[in-house]
């Protein structure tokens, strides 16, 4: 997907130099802040789950191939996962799940006024670390997450790839600049295995799911 991306900005660069009336292709880069969370954390007990606040950077090609359309496939790193504070024999404590991603999200853009755009697409995900760190009784230890699995015979695995589904919103700027909000839903479980159950005994569905705010500029 990577190398279909750099193949894209090639292609684009030359439409670019030889017919910029008829396809407007430009590139862009942004910067946003992230609230994630992952699916099947709702606060249980003395366990308070909240958003992990992280960021996206990237960059991103932009085709407007329509008055009322375009596309924008973007190359994005990107911080996700969990934060799960609580307290033991009295003692504060915080587990942080550090998921992070390069993300490939694929949008479409519908522009139903001057613009402001509603955008929608895929996105593909490749984990590049997965770490869990603890915090409590004073002190601070960080593992990766698989090998924690595997210390402590726990039948869990970390996936290496994700899809996530993304909607979102935008305004963009004449002078370049351009504003976002959008939501990613993971469609793929993060974590998977047999030790993943709940109260209940069933199976644990732990999926991504991110609030993206974040600034642009379109050169």
């Amino acid at each position: 997907m990577i190398a279909i991306l750099i193949s894209s900005i090639a292609i684009a660069q030359d439409n670019l130099t030889t017919n910029t009336t008829s396809n407007p292709v430009k590139f862009g880069l942004k910067l946003g802040i992230n609230f994630a969370k992952l699916t099947d954390s709702e606060d249980s007990g003395d366990i308070d789950s909240k958003a992990r606040v992280g960021v996206n950077v990237g960059g991103y090609i932009f085709y407007k191939f329509s008055k009322k359309f375009a596309f924008q496939p973007e190359l994005l790193y990107t911080t996700q996962g969990l934060v799960n504070e609580g307290q033991s024999e009295g003692n504060e404590f915080k587990i942080t799940y550090k998921l992070d991603y390069i993300a490939i999200p694929l949008m479409f853009k519908y522009y139903p006024a001057k613009n402001f755009n509603v955008e929608f697409g895929p996105q593909l995900s490749f984990n590049v670390s997965k770490k869990i760190q603890a915090k409590g009784y004073g002190e601070s230890v960080t593992y990766d997450l698989d090998e924690f699995f595997d210390a402590n015979d726990i039948d869990a695995k970390t996936n290496t790839f994700d899809l996530g589904l993304n909607f979102g919103l935008g305004y963009e700027l004449d002078n370049g600049f351009n504003f976002g909000a959008r939501y990613s839903l993971g469609m793929i479980k993060v974590i998977e295995g047999a030790d993943l159950v709940d109260s209940y005994g069933n199976s644990e569905n732990i999926k991504n799911s991110v609030f993206t705010f974040g600034v642009g500029y379109t050169f």
